[in-house]
C-alpha cells in the first residue's frame, strides 16, 4: 500500500485565541486517535470577516 499526504484547511469558530488553539489541538488529537494518521496542526491564523488572514501563526513552534 502506498502512503500519501493530504493538506486541508478548516474554518473554526472560537471566542478567543486560547480557545481556538484548544480546538485545533482537539481536532488534531481526534484525527490521530481515530485514524492513526499522524495528523499535525501546523498553522492557525485569525481570519476575521472582510479582512485578509493574519500574519501571525498562533501555533508556531508548538506541536499539536
Amino acid at each position: 500500500m502506498d502512503r500519501y499526504v493530504i493538506t486541508t484547511s478548516y474554518y473554526i469558530y472560537a471566542d478567543d485565541d486560547k480557545k481556538a488553539k484548544s480546538l485545533a489541538k482537539y481536532i488534531g488529537e481526534k484525527q490521530r486517535r481515530d485514524y492513526d494518521n499522524r495528523c499535525q496542526v501546523t498553522d492557525l491564523r485569525r481570519a476575521d470577516f472582510g479582512r485578509l488572514t493574519s500574519d501571525t501563526n498562533l501555533v508556531e513552534g508548538e506541536c499539536y
